[in-house]
Formats: structure tokens, C-alpha cells, sequence
């Protein structure tokens, strides 16, 4: 889409009509200007400091598009052919100072210019697009000049110079206030009673150019100097209250002025000296324009950080308020209003303290106190009831700073916090409830974050370990419960913060007896499900149910007549006592004993008695063996024994016909004495060669028929 169609312009008309009255406009003011520049010539006839179509055509080209190189073109072609000259070399240059404006506005187009001058960065782009244009038109006017012999060889760079010079002096003198040029910067720059300031200031500076440079007032000598310098200050003034159009404005009337009577004769640049006197004009205008420009670029700046700092305030989530040094509330943003209820029509402007429903006071009471702090509120939250009545929880922060005029602003920042302050206040009762029903349980509860560090433990912690829990926690899970027992647990937690729960027990022997806790850690994950954030751990004491297992297991493989070992328990001493002899030196015996004349026993005196036999003949067992010897009761009225660390199969014969031989005394069975005897099967295993148990009882329970086949009450080890 053309620029053009995105500006408003304050004439309009049907297509062709619009088209017709630019394109005239644009020639007639082309031509206009080019007539003025050429009757102050620099170098040769054609060639001038001051080329103000230059600017004109550039805007031309930018507001109304390309179609405007007609006028351009036929406006320079009949200025330079009055000149004098060839017909070609008249419509060259026409050609060149067609084309250069409109490579600059190509330029433009490319670098995103905006035509408001609204930043900086518009007025740099605009000086290089006119800088690069300018260099076409500057060296095919010379080439023109040179080739058709209306420019000495010798001066073609001292042309050249002046050409591209001028040219670009006249894009600035006249491209900027006509570029910028709009029906909203008209109305900006003269519209109102600051409006009406801004025209009289430019009425004064176009009096002083008239009065320093036209031929019918002569003024006082006195007043020449200040005639000249007084504008230079009224522009600046222009461009700080206006703003860029007016400013380059201003400008223009000025340079205009001073070139219309210098060409004529008037003003003090109007010297003998032509060249002397065309520098001076030079410089004095070009002195005017830069400065314009600079700071017309730095109130573009201002400009440009104040929308930024009001688009913040509008669109600020916060609510801000303004306060004056005498406590009224100077503007607030929509935020603040939809905060606390304030309508900008009826509270802004008014004290602080006569806002209603008491909303004023309370901000005006929590500014007293903390109002004159830059940086950090001593209550950083306040609770309030805003001018409707609304009770909300606020975050309030301040910052003070010196205005223009250099009094103090206080700008208070406000943030509704209402949900979060009661999210909190129902996290913080969860934890307490929480901590509550934690330091009720018997067990100790705790949180232990990725680094191992405890962040949460109940009274039980306190109680286990004999500290406060505030000494506790923070620290690492080695520093609690010291080295050996994390050494324990090293693994456990590896695992528990690779995601996996874990429960082990924990079991260790002290002064004061056995005990043993079971440890049960449980990962906590992040939102994604993957990440270990930390871990819940708990620990409950089990030493009551440890020993009690151990009781059962004990009881299971015990004979509950005679209290040794029974079938079961046998079965796995015995599988333990093969395993240990083959690392150890010497060797083991197994013997398998009967009872000779139980069943007489029984049948005569009664199965009281019998079992009474039984625990006789059990503690006669114990009391003939070493305590480390094992004694196993496998079934009615067998017996086994597992010796171990026998330094041969002698040895173990020996404690054969010991037993042998003990087992005959009588046994007294309350009021009957009876006399019994033993057969015994012994088989020995070395070690060398590993042997089963099935295997050894086979060997053993052989030799002992083969001693009830021999006569029984003796043993067989062979």
C-alpha cells in the first residue's frame, strides 16, 4: 500500500482533480524554489549552496508516490534550460535531480522510516537516504555541466561538493517540514492556547528574518547581531514545545527569508565578496537546521521514553498512584482504579486523605510510615477497604523521585495479593495442622530435600536424638544420624532419589540390647513426574516385632517336649555345619542315637513317662556334650547331635562311647528307676571332599542299625 494512503490530508477530491492539483503544486513549487536557488549561484551559473526543490521533491515522492516524478522532472527541466546551455544537457540534469530524491525515497521505504519523526533513529535514517540520494543527483549534474562545457575541468570537484552539499541542505531545510506535515501535527502545533504561542513564535521568527534580510528595512546596526542569534533560540523553543514540524518549520521560513534577500542584495551576507558572502549564508543556515534537528531528535527521544513510560502506566498489572508533596493524588492508572474503586473523573486531582470509605487515610497512614523508604517497605502489606466498600489484601511498595520542577513525587505501587494471602494463610494452617497430627505420631517424620539436607521433621526427631529440631534442621542426613548408620543407608537413598521407594531395617546391638527400626523413604516428584524434588522419610522402632519373629522362628524350630531342635531345625544346623567345614581345618561328626527299650518303657509305665525318659535323656545329652555342640531331637525317641572342630574320627568315636556310657546310670522317672542304653550311628566328614547332608545322614543312619543288629547299647563309627 502507498504511504500516501495511510495519511490524512485536509483537501480531498476525486482521483484525477487530486492528482492534477499535486502534480501543479509540486512543479509550481519546484520550479519556484529552483529560480530562487539559482539566482544565488556558488560555483558557475548552475550550481547553488541552497537547492530547497531538493527537499520538496523528496517529500513529494514519499507522500504521493512515484507519479510525481513528472512534475519533478519538468519543473527542473524548464529552471536549468533558462539558464542557457544545451537542450540535452538541461533535460540531464532535470533527469538526475528527478532520480536522486526518489532513490532516497526508496530508501526510506527500505528502513521502516516513519514520516512523524516520532524517534531518533527517523531523523538519522532520513539524513542518510537524502545523503545517498544526493549523490546521484550531485554527479550526473556535474557530468552534465562538465561534458556540455558550462564547467570548467578544474572546478568540477568544487561543484561536485557544492552540489551534493546544497542538495542535501535543501532535503533537511525543506523535506523535514513537509514530510512530517499532517492535519494531527497542524492541529498539535497550533491548535489551543498553547497553539496560539507556538504561531506567534513563528511569527517572530519570520520578523526577523524579514528585518535582518529584505531590502526595504534597514535595521539600527545594533540590532543585527540579535536579530540573527534571536531566532536561533525561538526554534529551539519551538522544537521542545511543537515538536518537529513547527521547529523545521520555523527553519524553512527563516532560510527561505535569508536566501530571498541575499539573492536580492540585502542582509548582512550581502557582501562585495559573493563566495564569502554565500558561505556565511551557508553556515548561518545550516547552523539553524542542525540545531533544530538535533534537538528536535532529542525531544523525539523524550517523546518517545514518555509514551513508553505512559503505555507502562496504562497497561501496568499493578495498581500506581501519584502523589503530590501535598498529599493529593495526582493520576493513578486503570489498574489502581479497578483496585480500589476510583473514578479518575471524581478522585484524581483530590487529597489523598478525603478519598472515601476510609480508603484515602489508610494509604495516606501506611505512606507515613513508610512512605520516605526508597527502596523497602517496612510493611510491605496492608489490609483495605476501597471506595466501595471491598476489603482487599495489598502489596504496597514505593519509590520517591524529583520531578521537573525538582519537588518530590511518591509513586506508590500497589498489587492485589487477596487470593494469595488467603492461599497462604490456608497453606500455613495445613502446615500447622499438619505439624499438628506429625509430632503426634510415635514414629519420626521428616523431609529431606535433594541435597540431602533435612527441611521438615516432627517432635519425634527430638525425641530419638535428644536435640532440638531447630539444631537439626538444615543439616545433612550423615550430620543427624551420624556416619556408620548413612553409611547403612547410603544405598537406600541413592535409590529413593533415583524415583524408587525403599524400606529396609535397620539393626544394631548396643550396651543396652538389640534393636531395630525400619526405614521407609518415598520419593517426591516434580510437576513433570520425573524429577526428584526430595524425599518423605519415616522410621518406626520394630524392635518389639523383630524379636518376637525371632521367638516364632525359634519356636517353629524347636521340640516343644525337650526343647531342643527339632526335624527342621536339625535340618538347617546341619546344612550350616557342612557349609563352615569346608573352611575350616579338621573335621565334623554327625551322630544319630535311638533309645534301647523306649517302647517297653512307654507300654509298662505310660506315656508320662515316657516322656519324661525323653527329658532325661535330653539333659543327660547336654550335660555329656559342650555347650557349642548341637542337640536336635528329629522324632519320637531319636536323637542327633553335630560335633564340630574335631581334629580327627577318633575323637569322635570317643565322644560316642561316652555317650554310650553315660546313657547307662538308671534314669529316675518320679517313684520307677529304669535302665535304658543306646545305639549310635557316627559318620564323620573331613572336609576335604564336600559331602550333602542327605549323603551324611545316609552313612550315619546305616551305622546305627548296623549297632541295633550288634546288639545294641554300643556305636558304630566304621
Amino acid at each position: 500500500m502507498d504511504v500516501t494512503a495511510q495519511r490524512h490530508h485536509a483537501f480531498s477530491g476525486p482521483p484525477g482533480l487530486l492528482l492534477l492539483a499535486r502534480l501543479c503544486c509540486v512543479a509550481l513549487g519546484y520550479y519556484l524554489t529552483a529560480r530562487m536557488g539559482l539566482q544565488i549561484p556558488y560555483v558557475g551559473t548552475h550550481v547553488s549552496l541552497f537547492w530547497l526543490p531538493t527537499g520538496l521533491a523528496v517529500a513529494a515522492y514519499y507522500r504521493w508516490g512515484d507519479r510525481m516524478a513528472l512534475a519533478v522532472l519538468g519543473a527542473a527541466f524548464l529552471a536549468n534550460l533558462e539558464l542557457g546551455g544545451p537542450l540535452w544537457a538541461a533535460a540531464g540534469i532535470a533527469l538526475g535531480n528527478a532520480v536522486g530524491p526518489w532513490l532516497s525515497k526508496q530508501v526510506l521505504l527500505r528502513l521502516d522510516f516513519d514520516a512523524t519523526l516520532g524517534r531518533r533513529r527517523d531523523l538519522g535514517v532520513y539524513l542518510l537516504a537524502v545523503a545517498l540520494g544526493m549523490l546521484v543527483s550531485a554527479s550526473n549534474g556535474t557530468l552534465c555541466l562538465l561534458e556540455s562545457g558550462l564547467l570548467a575541468p578544474g572546478q568540477w570537484l568544487s561543484a561536485w561538493t557544492t552540489w551534493w552539499t546544497g542538495d542535501a541542505v535543501g532535503a533537511l531545510l525543506g523535506g523535514i517540514p513537509l514530510i512530517t506535515l499532517s492535519v494531527s501535527a497542524l492541529r498539535q502545533g497550533f491548535g489551543g492556547r498553547r497553539g496560539a504561542l507556538n504561531l506567534l513564535l513563528l511569527g517572530v521568527v519570520l520578523g526577523c528574518g524579514l528585518l535582518s534580510f529584505t531590502p526595504w528595512v534597514t535595521p539600527h546596526p545594533g540590532l543585527a547581531f540579535p536579530l540573527l542569534a534571536l531566532p536561533l533560540f525561538l526554534m529551539a523553543l519551538l522544537a521542545l514545545r511543537a515538536g518537529v514540524m513547527v521547529a523545521s518549520l520555523a527553519v524553512l521560513l527563516l532560510s527561505g527569508t535569508a536566501a530571498w534577500g541575499t539573492a536580492n542584495g540585502a542582509g548582512p551576507f550581502a557582501s562585495q565578496d559573493a563566495h564569502l558572502g554565500l558561505l556565511a549564508l551557508w553556515s548561518y543556515i545550516t547552523a539553524q537546521a542542525c540545531t533544530s534537528v538535533l534537538i528536535c531528535g532529542l525531544v523525539a527521544e523524550l517523546l518517545a521514553s514518555r509514551r513508553q513510560q505512559q503505555a507502562l502506566f496504562q497497561h501496568a498489572q499493578q495498581g500506581i498512584l501519584l502523589v503530590e508533596p501535598d498529599g493529593r493524588l495526582s493520576a493513578f492508572n486503570p489498574a489502581a482504579g479497578r483496585l480500589l474503586d476510583l473514578d479518575a473523573g471524581l478522585h484524581a486531582g483530590r487529597p489523598l486523605a478525603e478519598l472515601p470509605a476510609g480508603t484515602g487515610p489508610q494509604l495516606q497512614a501506611w505512606l507515613q510510615v513508610n512512605g520516605a523508604l526508597p527502596q523497602v517497605s517496612q510493611q510491605p502489606y496492608l489490609s483495605i477497604v476501597t471506595c466501595q466498600g471491598r476489603r482487599v489484601e495489598l502489596e504496597a511498595q514505593t519509590a520517591r523521585y524529583r520531578d521537573a520542577r525538582g519537588r518530590w513525587q511518591t509513586q506508590l505501587m500497589l498489587r492485589d495479593v487477596t487470593e494469595r494471602r488467603q492461599a497462604e494463610e490456608a497453606l500455613r494452617q495445613s502446615e500447622q495442622r499438619m505439624r499438628s497430627i506429625a509430632d503426634r505420631l510415635p514414629m519420626r517424620v521428616g523431609y529431606v530435600d535433594r541435597e540431602q539436607h533435612f527441611r521438615f521433621m516432627n517432635l519425634a526427631f527430638e525425641r530419638d536424638f535428644g536435640r532440638p529440631r531447630s539444631a537439626m534442621l538444615g543439616c545433612t542426613i550423615q550430620e543427624v544420624i551420624g556416619p556408620a548408620a548413612h553409611a547403612q543407608a547410603a544405598s537406600s537413598i541413592e535409590r529413593v532419589l533415583a524415583g524408587e521407594t525403599v524400606t529396609l531395617d535397620a539393626e544394631k546391638t548396643t550396651q543396652e540390647g538389640y534393636q531395630c527400626e525400619r526405614l521407609t523413604f518415598v520419593p517426591q516428584f516434580a510437576e513433570d513426574g520425573r524429577t526428584v524434588l526430595g524425599f518423605v522419610t519415616m522410621v518406626v522402632d520394630n524392635t518389639a516385632q523383630k524379636l518376637e519373629e525371632r521367638r516364632l522362628i525359634e519356636l517353629s524350630l524347636s521340640d516343644p517336649l525337650t526343647g531342643l531342635l527339632n526335624r527342621a531345625g536339625f535340618d538347617q544346623r546341619l546344612q550350616e555345619a557342612l557349609e563352615r567345614a569346608g573352611a575350616r581345618p579338621g573335621c565334623m561328626a554327625l551322630l544319630l542315637l535311638d533309645i534301647d527299650g523306649f517302647k517297653g518303657v512307654n507300654d509298662r509305665l505310660g506315656h508320662p513317662a515316657g516322656d519324661l525318659l525323653l527329658r532325661g535323656f535330653a539333659g543327660r545329652l547336654a550335660r555329656t556334650l559342650r555347650s557349642a555342640d548341637v542337640i536336635a531331637r528329629p522324632g519320637g525317641d531319636e536323637f542327633a547331635v553335630i560335633v564340630e572342630g574335631l581334629p580327627d574320627e577318633p575323637t569322635a568315636a570317643r565322644i560316642a562311647g561316652n555317650l554310650v556310657e553315660a546313657m547307662r546310670a538308671p534314669f529316675v522317672l518320679e517313684t520307677h528307676a529304669v535302665c535304658i542304653s543306646t545305639s549310635i550311628g557316627v559318620a564323620v566328614h573331613g572336609g576335604a571332599v564336600p559331602v550333602q547332608a542327605a549323603e551324611l545322614l545316609k552313612r550315619a543312619d546305616q551305622r546305627l542299625y548296623a549297632a541295633k543288629a550288634a546288639g545294641r547299647d554300643r556305636y558304630v563309627a566304621h
